[in-house]
C-alpha cells in the first residue's frame, strides 16, 4: 500500500487532492496520453522535487538516489530483521491534475530492478480508497495487486501476488486498472491478470468495502528499507553498498475517464 504524507505535498498536488465537481454534478476528469518523452505534460511530483528524476528519450525516468550516510540495522522485536536507518532521499512520485471515478489508466513502464525497491502505479482517494500495481525490485516475474477502501483499510486481505509471464525489469509493459462500480480488472500488456467484482468484498450483512470515491492516479518508486517488516515485503534492504543504479522508466500513460462518472474534458 502506498502511504501518502500530504503535508509534504507541493501546493500543486494539494489542488489536485479536491474533487472538482462540474456543474452536471460530476466529478471532472481529463482523458488523454501523456508521452513522456516530450516532458511532464500536467503530471506534477509530489512534493515538488526537481531532482531523482528526468526526462529522457525513453520517457520519464525515477530515480532512488543513496542516502549521504548508509547505515544497516536489525530489528530485535521483529526476528532481528535487516532494515536500512536512512532512506533514499528522492523517491519521486508523480500525480495527474484531475482525479477519476471510475475508468480505466495504463502505465507503460519499466520497473526498478533492485530488492528493496517497490515501482507503484496507483490509485489514490483522498479519503482513503486505493487500487494499486506494486512491482517489486526482486521479484521480475511477479506482480502485486491491492485494494482498500476509507480511512483505516484492513491489510493483508484484498491482495493478489501473481506470476507474469514477463520480465517487468528487462523491458516495458503495458500496466492496466480498468475500474468500474461492478468490478476492478488488473491487466498487463491487454490480458486480464486479475478480477475483483464488487461483491466479492462484502459480508453476511451485505456491506461491501469496495473503492468508490474519486481518486488521485500516481506513479511512482519508493525505497521501502527503513521498517524492518516492510523492507522483508520488498525482500530488501536495499543494499547501497553495490552502487546500483535504481530506476524505473514511464513511456506513457493513458487516462480513460467513464463520460458516465465523470464531466469529460
Amino acid at each position: 500500500m502506498y502511504i501518502l504524507n500530504v503535508s509534504n505535498l507541493s501546493l500543486c498536488a494539494v489542488a489536485i487532492f479536491f474533487t472538482i465537481v462540474s456543474a452536471t454534478g460530476l466529478n471532472q476528469c481529463t482523458s488523454g496520453t501523456t508521452k513522456f518523452s516530450k516532458g511532464l505534460g500536467d503530471w506534477a511530483e509530489e512534493r515538488g522535487l526537481t531532482n531523482g528524476w528526468k526526462i529522457t528519450n525513453d520517457g520519464l525516468v525515477m530515480t532512488l538516489e543513496a542516502p549521504k550516510k548508509i547505515v544497516r540495522m536489525t530489528n530485535s522485536s521483529d526476528s532481528d530483521n535487516p532494515y536500512n536507518k536512512y532512506e533514499s532521499p528522492t523517491s519521486p512520485n508523480f500525480i495527474y491534475p484531475t482525479l477519476l471515478k471510475y475508468g480505466s489508466v495504463s502505465f507503460n513502464l519499466k520497473v526498478a530492478s533492485v530488492a528493496g525497491t517497490v515501482t507503484a502505479a496507483v490509485f489514490l482517494a483522498p479519503g482513503g480508497d486505493e487500487i494499486d500495481f506494486e512491482m517489486l525490485g526482486a521479484d521480475h516475474n511477479k506482480v502485486q495487486t491491492n485494494f482498500f477502501y476509507g480511512a483505516n483499510p484492513i491489510y493483508g486481505v484484498n491482495g493478489a501476488d501473481t506470476e507474469v509471464g514477463i520480465n517487468t525489469a528487462s523491458d516495458f509493459h503495458n500496466y492496466t486498472i480498468d475500474w468500474s462500480p461492478k468490478r476492478i480488472e488488473f491487466l498487463i500488456d491487454g490480458e486480464v491478470i486479475r478480477t475483483v467484482k464488487n461483491d466479492d468484498d462484502c459480508n453476511k450483512e451485505g456491506n461491501c468495502t469496495y473503492p468508490t470515491h474519486a481518486a488521485a492516479i500516481q506513479i511512482g518508486v519508493w525505497d521501502a528499507s527503513t521498517v524492518s517488516s516492510t523492507a522483508e515485503w520488498a525482500k530488501g534492504p536495499i543494499d547501497w553498498t553495490k552502487g546500483e543504479t535504481i530506476s524505473a522508466t514511464v513511456k506513457s500513460i493513458t487516462v480513460n475517464c467513464n463520460s458516465e462518472y465523470n464531466d469529460v474534458n
